[in-house]
């Protein structure tokens, strides 16, 4: 006798691996293809579009359970398929231990990293706030959720909050907020900020320290005037006094924008260990 009965276990256990081995498995490779194939469908053609326009923490939490439930049906009708072949169960010229490797290695070392890059490039990616910068607006804990390419593609404005290479080290991340953009001329006077003469009402930012320094000591409170390159864009960050930004290291080019800030998905204020929940869904402004 040839035959090799099929385990529920193993078949839930390959899942867990990989959407679909379970079913290869089990003998049901058209199925486990077609699970594998509805899944990315979801992250590229349903979820992320989702997140993209409505990036808010229902939309992001209910995505999540949409992925559990996903995974939880095929897991159990993995299982279910593997137990209808307990016994005379005659193996495919698939059911090989290095088909299942192969498999597994081109799911999760190939299809899935290129979809996730697709998606982290032109849909959404997730950060965290580490520092104070730009409290009130977004404080150390805060984890938002930011628009990429097709975001950036449609355009930089005044008051949008982006996120961008460190200039100073490329492998950081920087968030700032636009000030001024190309071809205006911005100065700062006694922590007063004009955009080509004209004061320029700022709701957003806050100043936490009375002093004011000479502009030939450092340009925190006086800056310029300059005028903004037409291929770039002066940064600041809403925590004027704590914020090094612009006024220190110079401008942005439009081409090194990464993406938009647009809502916090999740809040953990780990100083006084709580989640903040009147922070989380709330959109970046």
């Amino acid at each position: 006798m040839n035959d090799k009965p099929r385990s529920a276990w193993y078949a839930g256990v390959l899942t867990l691996f990989g959407i679909g081995l379970g079913h290869l498995y089990s003998g049901e490779a058209k199925k486990g293809i077609l699970l594998f194939f509805i899944w990315q469908v979801f992250l590229l053609a349903g979820f992320s579009p989702l997140v993209y326009f409505y990036p808010t923490a229902p939309v992001l939490f209910s995505g999540v359970l949409v992925v559990i439930a996903f995974l939880l049906y095929c897991i159990l009708d993995a299982a279910k398929a593997s137990k209808q072949k307990r016994f005379g169960y005659i193996p495919k010229k698939y059911n090989k231990w290095y088909i299942y490797l192969g498999c597994w290695i081109l799911a999760s070392l190939i299809v899935q990293p290129i979809d996730n890059a697709l998606v982290k490039k032109y849909f959404f990616q997730a950060y965290k706030i580490p520092a104070s910068s730009f409290k009130p607006t977004l404080q150390i804990g805060d984890h938002i959720i930011a628009r990429k390419l097709f975001a950036v593609r449609a355009g930089l404005n005044r008051g949008d909050i982006i996120l961008f290479p460190f200039p100073e080290d490329p492998n950081k991340d920087f968030i700032k907020r636009i000030i001024a953009l190309g071809g205006e001329t911005i100065e700062i006077v006694d922590k007063k900020v004009f955009i080509n003469r004209a004061l320029f009402q700022e709701p957003y930012a806050i100043y936490t320290e009375p002093k004011i320094i000479p502009k030939d000591s450092m340009p925190r409170d006086n800056f310029g005037p300059v005028t903004v390159p037409d291929d770039s864009v002066f940064v600041m960050g809403d925590n004027r006094d704590h914020s090094y930004d612009s006024r220190f290291w110079g401008f942005v080019k439009k081409s090194n924008v990464e993406g938009k800030a647009c809502s916090i998905y999740w809040s953990w204020d780990k100083e006084n260990r709580k989640i903040r929940w009147d922070r989380i869904g709330k959109i970046i402004q």
